[in-house]
């Protein structure tokens, strides 16, 4: 449904810009195509958010796409190129949450910040998830996205590495990194 409007929108936009619709891959069927995985991706790297601000990012992650779209140059897969957009997005969703909160945080409700509980919080699988979910919004956006990228995403290294614009030593010691500060925040023991 939100692709429909988002290719609405599309057409209308290039209508009044008196363009026409590309024939490269980043069309808004090829972006429409990649909505869902983007929305999953919005979803984690925020932490858990409400739906409404998923939405958001990923609306701003698509018309960014799509004004942007004479930048890709298929070098890399368009997922590879939505994700680094994507990333991008979260991040600056973060820090402008973050100047908000500093200013108008003894105005702004706190429930917001956390992740919401899942329904069945009785389950012990739905309360471990819960917790990790917790944990995870906790994190700094930095530790966050490589978690999300290296273990929910399933992103191999050189993959993380190409996304978030670094070496794949880097990604290693923020991957490390980032494994020690979600264990702290599990409270759990560190191995030897």
């Amino acid at each position: 449904m939100a692709c429909m409007h988002f290719a609405t929108l599309l057409a209308s936009l290039d209508a009044k810009a008196g363009r026409a619709v590309p024939a490269a891959p980043a069309n808004e069927v090829a972006l429409c195509a990649e909505a869902p995985r983007l929305r999953r991706l919005v979803h984690r790297l925020l932490g858990w958010p409400g739906t409404t601000e998923v939405d958001d990012v990923v609306q701003e992650v698509l018309l960014a796409a799509w004004r942007h779209r004479q930048t890709f140059r298929g070098e890399a897969s368009l997922g590879t190129w939505l994700t680094r957009i994507a990333i991008r997005k979260a991040q600056n969703h973060v820090r402008a949450a973050t100047v908000r909160r500093r200013l108008f945080g003894w105005w702004l409700p706190s429930a917001a910040d956390e992740p919401a509980a899942p329904a069945l919080a009785d389950d012990v699988h739905a309360a471990q998830l819960d917790r990790t979910q917790r944990a995870m919004h906790r994190l700094a956006q930095k530790d966050r996205e490589v978690l999300v990228l290296r273990y929910l995403e399933q992103r191999d290294m050189a993959q993380i590495a190409d996304a978030l614009g670094c070496s794949r030593a880097a990604v290693d010691a923020r991957l490390t990194r980032a494994r020690q500060r979600l264990r702290a925040e599990l409270g759990l023991e560190e191995r030897a």
